[in-house]
């Protein structure tokens, strides 16, 4: 069996285990394809192995909220901290973007940053994949993967942050419901969301504390 026959056997027999896919096919279609048929998430390959764990560990932290939505309590965004949000700027070049989502050794790997204007209203998203494809673009002779590209960041491009970035970011409102926002971010199968209050974007929420926070409680 290929991947998707294999995944779709996967969610028949158990439905409620996540699936993380690797492709060597570079396209979108193909990882999307198998996000439609069930699957948590997907990853190119070559991929980083310190990205394949953040992986496992997100998907593993969905799944254990899905198992459990009764004991979730009914609690609102603005009682959890929230971590502060750097800020990236439109027309700033993309290598700041390759900067700010590298990491020091024993930094949580961080998948994506968020674009804001100078009153702090959130303008998009850019992602390590939107990097990488970029410098692609311009080296199609290299596998590129994220740690090749921190070595070469005269790789990338001469453009600016809102070329590449994505308009269409989720997000929650200061006063969410957690319930709601565990839901959307297992949905859209992101590990962190922008908060926002009054427009104006003031920190980022992160599944992972989320889930700790619930685990508290059950305890």
């Amino acid at each position: 069996m290929d991947g998707i026959a294999t995944l779709k056997e996967i969610k028949k027999w158990a439905p409620d285990t996540e699936v993380i896919m690797l492709t060597g096919q570079a396209t979108l279609s193909s990882g999307t394809q198998a996000m439609r048929k069930g699957a948590y998430d997907y990853l190119m390959k070559p991929c980083d192995i310190a990205d394949l764990t953040e992986k496992i560990k997100e998907a593993h932290e969905a799944e254990s909220i899905k198992r459990h939505p009764v004991l979730w309590p009914r609690k609102t965004v603005r009682e959890i901290a929230l971590h502060s949000l750097k800020k990236l700027l439109p027309e700033e070049p993309l290598v700041k973007a390759l900067v700010m989502l590298g990491r020091e050794s024993g930094e949580e790997a961080v998948e994506e940053v968020y674009v804001l204007d100078n009153e702090d209203l959130l303008q998009g998203v850019v992602t390590k994949r939107a990097l990488i494809n970029e410098a692609q673009k311009l080296h199609p002779e290299v596998s590129l993967t994220w740690s090749v590209l921190l070595e070469n960041p005269h790789w990338l491009p001469e453009k600016a942050v809102k070329q590449i970035m994505r308009h269409d970011p989720i997000t929650i409102q200061l006063n969410g419901h957690l319930t709601d926002t565990a839901n959307q971010m297992i949905m859209h199968k992101v590990r962190c969301m922008p908060v926002l209050k009054s427009g104006k974007a003031i920190g980022i929420i992160k599944l992972q504390d989320v889930f700790q926070y619930v685990e508290h409680e059950i305890e």
